[in-house]
């Protein structure tokens, strides 16, 4: 079944609302709380009635997240969303008292209360974390006051969502051949793949990004909503930039982003490489962002679900056994929901709640890169179910910087399994070109989308204005330094800000794929050259979920991420793949 079955949370709608309801009786009782944190008793009740209503909340919240992404254009399932995302508001406002209290009580005290009890042990990473940060924690008064702000910051997404997805309309063009096609988000690429002609190319790439156009102005307003949000915090909260408000609670060095950042923009030759080679191989003139899509080997064959859960079991052999049982239970019938339908959330996730099984959606389209995909999301579910077990809830929860590695990870396994089975020089062409392009899209392309993050989140520090035309001056520019390509001569491209949902959803989340994956390449290598105990490293950095700094992390599975070579290893990885490439090409 490659659907979800989402009655492992409520059988039905009524039983949803009875905890719904629950929830709501039990948040003013954080009241009983308060001013009385400095109580040894008082202070571990606090943390058990907390942990009771976390339990509850993510059984609640997981049953309406999941039920209104199969379908965003469902009132109903859109309207239950809504209500725990007030919830949420009101738990912050009750709850806002806590931190200031816990940090005027003193860390000495706290960590006393902590060290004492058996199930308060776990809270002594989370308030070592606190404290660090307490410079940032306001008065209680201030906080309180902060938090009734609380809805407004969900206002960007819920717009973002309403332009992107809500009330898109997908359109049909019709092709050189008189054939008519719809152009969806989930679809474009394979019809730009399976396309005969630069004009239909071009024709299905301006219908896709015609919303975007149309809508450039609005998606600059919702755009320059999250900007000033991020600002307000550096303001409110004492930080020295949005970057080092992002960065500053995992611990992460400024260095780390800048490193990453600088390399990816200094060794742009590889991608200028690529599409030389690109350009030769199609014979192509005049080359677009978007004939990256084209293959270099053709291949009619499909990767229907089914076989691309075969395709990635089969990846894993040889490897530990406890790391190939929770690849496969990741994928276990009801906790898949594998393709596209009408008013399905686009791209792919992995969504875990503590005490539940992690859930994957996909918009699976039976090409090879959608077989990857399955694989990336697996490593997600996989990385959620070696940290639950291992963790006690106040620590389960692993980071977005170390999240990407398990992905990735796995990415890796299932290239170096699908090159081994290659029989022709287009099979291998293709599955070259398939890694290269993931260097290109998870190294470069999101070092390139952080970067504009950073240079548009410059132009608020700087009182600078926010609109469409600075907006896409910043990518014009990105675009023509990383690629060499003018991307004002692609209809709408100039927009692509608008197009990444993670821009507007999570700030500074993209250019964790990058260092994630030039951590998990590390981590492969290590593995495949048979580094002593690389395997066991890897698996012991799954299993620590929240409950240290993820740089450490990476550094317990072998990947020094404050080291700059750690990137370089990416470049010379692109360029032996070029190498490889240029060379079967031209057998």
């Amino acid at each position: 079944m490659s659907k979800w079955d989402l009655s492992v949370f409520y059988a039905d709608e009524a039983s949803w609302e009875k905890d719904y309801q629950l929830i709501k009786s039990m948040i003013p009782k954080f009241a009983d709380f308060k001013s009385k944190l400095g109580d040894f008793e008082t202070f571990k009740a606090y943390h058990l009635f907390d942990e009771e209503l976390t339990k509850l909340l993510y059984k609640v919240y997981a049953f309406a997240h999941l039920g209104s992404d199969l379908n965003l254009k469902d009132n109903d399932k859109m309207s239950k969303q809504q209500q725990v995302g007030l919830v949420l508001n009101d738990l912050s406002q009750a709850t806002s008292f806590i931190s200031p209290e816990i940090i005027e009580l003193g860390e000495e005290k706290v960590m006393s209360f902590v060290n004492k009890d058996e199930v308060l042990k776990p809270y002594a990473f989370p308030y070592k974390k606190l404290f660090r940060g307490q410079m940032h924690i306001l008065d209680a008064k201030s906080e309180a006051l902060l938090s009734n702000f609380s809805a407004i910051r969900s206002i960007p997404t819920s717009l973002y969502q309403s332009l992107s997805v809500i009330d898109r309309t997908d359109e049909k063009v019709k092709l050189s051949d008189g054939s008519s096609v719809l152009v969806t988000q989930a679809q474009f690429r394979a019809l730009i793949e399976s396309s005969k002609t630069p004009a239909d190319r071009k024709k299905i790439f301006k219908t896709l990004y015609k919303k975007y156009a149309d809508n450039k102005s609005a998606f600059a307003a919702t755009y320059n909503l999250v900007l000033q949000q991020l600002n307000t915090v550096v303001k409110n909260r004492n930080y020295e930039s949005s970057l080092d408000s992002a960065l500053f609670n995992n611990n992460i060095p400024v260095s780390v982003f800048h490193n990453l950042k600088d390399v990816a923009y200094e060794n742009t030759h590889t991608l200028k490489r690529y599409i030389a080679l690109r350009k030769k191989a199609l014979n192509m003139k005049t080359y677009y962002t978007y004939d990256r899509f084209l293959p270099l080997a053709k291949s009619d064959k499909k990767y229907p679900y089914a076989e691309a859960k075969q395709l990635f079991i089969e990846s894993l052999k040889g490897f530990p056994k406890e790391f190939v049982d929770n690849q496969i239970d990741a994928i276990k019938d009801g906790f898949v929901d594998a393709y596209p339908t009408d008013g399905k959330r686009t791209g792919a996730y992995s969504s875990g709640f503590y005490g539940h099984h992690p859930f994957i959606l996909l918009n699976h389209n039976d090409t090879l890169d959608s077989v990857f995909t399955l694989a990336h999301e697996a490593g997600h579910s996989a990385h959620t179910l070696f940290s639950d077990k291992a963790q006690p809830l106040p620590i389960s929860d692993y980071t977005i910087f170390v999240a990407e590695i398990a992905s990735t990870f796995n990415e890796h396994a299932l290239l170096d399994h699908l090159l081994k089975k290659v029989s022709t020089k287009a099979e291998k062409i293709e599955l070259l070109t398939m890694a290269i392009d993931n260097i290109c899209s998870t190294f470069y392309r999101q070092t390139l989308f952080a970067t504009y993050e950073y240079e548009a989140n410059k132009l608020v520090a700087e009182g600078k204005p926010i609109n469409e035309q600075s907006l896409s001056k910043i990518m014009v520019d990105l675009y023509k330094h990383y690629y060499g390509l003018d991307i004002t001569k692609e209809p709408g491209k100039q927009y692509v800000w608008a197009y990444i949902p993670h821009l507007f959803h999570t700030p500074f989340y993209v250019y964790q794929y990058a260092t994630s994956f030039s951590a998990s390449l590390k981590i492969y290598d290590n593995v495949k050259s048979n580094a002593p105990h690389a395997f066991d490293n890897y698996i012991a950095m799954l299993k620590t979920g929240g409950s240290m700094f993820p740089v450490d992390e990476a550094k317990i599975a072998g990947a020094d991420l404050t080291d700059k070579n750690t990137f370089h290893a990416v470049v010379a990885r692109m360029e032996s793949l070029l190498d490889q490439l240029e060379a079967a090409l031209n057998a």
